[in-house]
């Protein structure tokens, strides 16, 4: 009951940060909230009261539980106080407009909570729902006291879960990373936190997991159709667009479906999970780290906290977009001219649509001084704050504000917004990683992925990644081309094809004659049906929400370069707004021609993601499991203290190690990959760990154990098998006292004293 009252503390604080708010966005948000009212005020205001307030109150109480660290229970005294502060808040935004309060709370007696979603709104909000609950809640559950993970997770899970027990079970403030204690905090934990104070508050580890993993994913998707539609002012668009989001676009499936000689043995394969040499398989693509799953819909659920991230970062776009749009339509009338021949006489070149262009956006004073102060701050705020939800995300975002200022005018506005961002983050950098961490450098790596820094290599890289969707793209581009020069657009339409027939990848005689047929066809139909027109500006959104493409081909910023995957995932699910912009101005037609282009298209554009589907489906009917009885998870969390630190085998994924991590306590080192790309130096650690297990003189072992301030050492079989180190078990017998033995499963404790 308590969790569920915290959920609804935040979503009441975050509905009242946005109607204390919302006089002094109100101008910014017209372009979306007056013109052709298509996407319904509630349908917005209710994802986005739950992502703000949800950000907001969970800062304040994990700031609370610090500040009450030595009561013994912080999460207690954190939790009274952000209740306070909820009701507090609430009364101050009632007494600032009683009036205006007076009234909805009479009207509420009167009428009841009056909600009004449109058709498709209710289909956006159900089938985003149903579908994401059945995949969010089949990937991790419990049954009689045992936690079960699915296969697409579990991997995962083994960096999360112990930090949401840090919270839950441990006292982890100021929190720190359980894989490798250290007194920072280098790892983007505020997702896993909430989590794991929602645990504390009476939900299952589970239920603490999953229902705000649902809510963030509804609440996104929620979000994304609404700036589609806003953009597009098409309902379709909108549709298409969350489509777009759940199916990835990819030549994979045309790799993997061209191996096999008949349909029987692909559906066969398909449906069990296997290559086409009947061997098991994960995701499906030939990209380097693909049958990770990297680009599926697994990433939503082993990846918790980035759908929370993605949905506030649409928040920010509705707050910035606004400029652009504004930019775009003032300079509508001298794009329009664009074709009309420049005056010979140079005094007269300023009457040049690009020429005044540049003008207005460089050279002005609106060019550079802010429109309003207010909802940049709230821009940089919101993305400041979610420096420690999801950073990746953070950065990725301040790429496409970047382009959006070179092509806006109030440019000071995203310098501000920038600024915000940068101050808050560093300031949670320093209270959480302090300095030298390595978790944030930057080097040029061009190629992301690819075999190498060549645009043959990159091109082809992303070819096979992304299939079609870059010529769905280049379509919007054939569609400016048509409406002025038809002859221009018809050989454009080969040009801008040819690629396709040369970097496509190995797709076989049949999908790579078909696909090529359809890009071509649909090309030279968008020429001859000139009438096919997306937005006018659609082609402006194009650099904009290519940004994280870009950063992620050319910058390393974390160890592991496979972070760099979010950065694209974020840029598809932008730049799939105007694909769907131009496919519903194809829909719309209603020609026979342009039906089949359709659904042509769409099938070639899903047709991979419906695979990862069924894969997804398919990993989680096995699951790894965890006793929350296990002998040793019970001794560890009511025996030991939450700040005590256990030396054990660093895969800590299964064993003794998973059940004192999921007990609420500390690992000396962990799992490499975790401690590693979070930034941390393991290799001090993983050598002491090896000198201790293997060590030969009492003396020794007991000054290293204690200048590593170890209070428990754990030796399991995982230790007696290892080829990192020969265990010499009996010296420490001899050195320290057992305080725990399972004899069943020969796990031994010893105690540094």
């Amino acid at each position: 009951m308590l969790a569920f009252l915290y959920i609804a503390a935040s979503f009441l604080f975050g509905a009242g940060i946005i109607s204390g708010l919302t006089p002094y966005i109100k101008n910014r948000l017209k372009s979306f909230t007056e013109e052709n009212k298509i996407v319904g005020a509630s349908f917005l205001f209710f994802p986005a009261a739950y992502l703000i307030g949800t950000l907001v109150l969970s800062w304040s109480a994990y700031f609370s539980a610090v500040a009450f660290r030595s009561s013994g229970n912080p999460l207690l005294y954190a939790n009274i106080l952000s209740f306070l502060i909820t009701v507090l808040f609430l009364i101050l935004i009632y007494i600032l407009n009683p009036v205006k309060w007076k009234r909805k709370l009479y009207e509420l007696k009167k009428y009841g909570l009056r909600v009004r979603f449109s058709d498709i709104e209710w289909t956006v909000i159900l089938t985003s729902a149903a579908f994401w609950s059945f995949f969010i809640f089949r990937s991790l559950y419990m049954q009689n006291n045992i936690l079960y993970a699915g296969y697409s997770a579990f991997s995962d899970f083994g960096a999360h879960l112990p930090v949401v027990r840090s919270f839950s079970l441990g006292q982890n403030f100021p929190a720190q990373y359980p894989h490798f204690p250290d007194g920072t905090m280098r790892y983007h934990f505020m997702f896993y936190f909430m989590a794991g104070n929602l645990e504390y508050l009476g939900f299952s580890l589970p239920w603490a997991l999953n229902l705000p993993s649902v809510l963030s994913l509804v609440s996104f998707v929620m979000l994304l159709y609404g700036l589609s539609v806003s953009l597009t002012k098409k309902p379709v668009a909108g549709l298409l667009t969350c489509l777009l989001f759940t199916f990835r676009s990819s030549f994979a499936f045309s790799t993997y479906s061209s191996a096999f000689s008949n349909i029987r043995e692909f559906f066969h394969a398909v449906g069990n999970n296997l290559d086409a040499n009947r061997n098991a398989r994960e995701h499906i693509g030939n990209t380097l780290y693909e049958n990770w799953g990297l680009w599926a819909q697994k990433v939503y659920v082993n990846q918790r906290h980035l759908a929370f991230a993605f949905g506030l970062m649409i928040l920010v776009l509705f707050l910035v977009l606004p400029l652009l749009l504004d930019t775009v339509s003032h300079m509508q009338k001298s794009i329009k001219n664009i074709r009309e021949p420049v005056p010979k006489k140079a005094g007269k070149l300023e009457n040049s649509a690009l020429i005044r262009y540049l003008t207005q956006v460089f050279f002005t004073k609106d060019a550079w001084m802010p429109e309003s102060f207010i909802p940049c701050i709230l821009a940089g705020i919101l993305l400041g704050l979610l420096a420690f939800w999801n950073g990746a995300v953070v950065i990725a975002t301040i790429s496409v504000l970047f382009i959006m200022a070179a092509l806006s005018k109030h440019k000071l506005e995203y310098l501000i917004t920038a600024g915000v961002t940068f101050v808050l983050s560093t300031i949670q950098s320093a209270l959480f990683t302090e300095s030298g961490t390595g978790a944030v450098t930057m080097r040029f790596k061009p190629g992301f992925l690819a075999e190498s820094g060549n645009i043959l290599d990159i091109s082809s890289f992303y070819m096979e990644l992304l299939g079609l969707l870059p010529f769905m793209l280049l379509g919007t581009i054939i569609t400016l081309l048509a409406r002025y020069k038809k002859p221009i657009g018809y050989a454009v339409s080969f040009i801008l094809v040819l690629p396709l027939i040369f970097l496509m990848p190995q797709v076989g005689i049949f999908w790579g004659i078909l696909i090529t047929a359809i890009c071509l066809g649909f090309y030279l139909y968008l020429v001859h049906q000139a009438k096919i027109q997306p937005q006018s500006f659609s082609i402006w959104l194009l650099p904009v929400f290519l940004a994280p493409v870009i950063l992620a081909t050319t910058l390393q910023l974390t160890p592991d370069i496979t972070v760099n995957h979010k950065y694209i995932i974020m840029a598809v699910i932008l730049l799939n707004i105007p694909v769907s912009d131009l496919l519903t101005a194809l829909f719309k037609t209603r020609k026979k021609t342009a039906l089949i282009f359709f659904v042509s298209i769409i099938f070639l554009l899903v047709s991979t993601g419906l695979i990862d589907m069924i894969t997804l489906y398919n990993l989680d009917k096995n699951s790894v499991s965890y006793n929350q009885r296990e002998p040793v998870q019970i001794w560890a969390q009511n025996e030991t203290n939450p700040e005590d630190i256990f030396l054990t085998h660093n895969l800590t994924h299964y064993g003794a190690p998973m059940s004192i991590l999921l007990a609420g306590r500390s690992v000396y080192s962990g799992y490499a990959y975790f401690t590693i790309t979070a930034g941390y130096d393991v290799y001090p650690r993983n050598k002491n760990l090896a000198d201790i297990y293997g060590a030969k003189d009492s003396e020794f072992l007991r000054e290293r154990a204690v200048s590593e301030g170890i209070r428990y050492i754990v030796v399991e079989e995982q230790n007696r098998t290892t080829r990192d180190y020969e265990l010499n078990e009996d010296i420490l017998y001899e050195t320290f006292p057992v305080v725990f033995h399972d004899n069943e499963r020969n796990i031994v404790i010893f105690s540094v004293e």
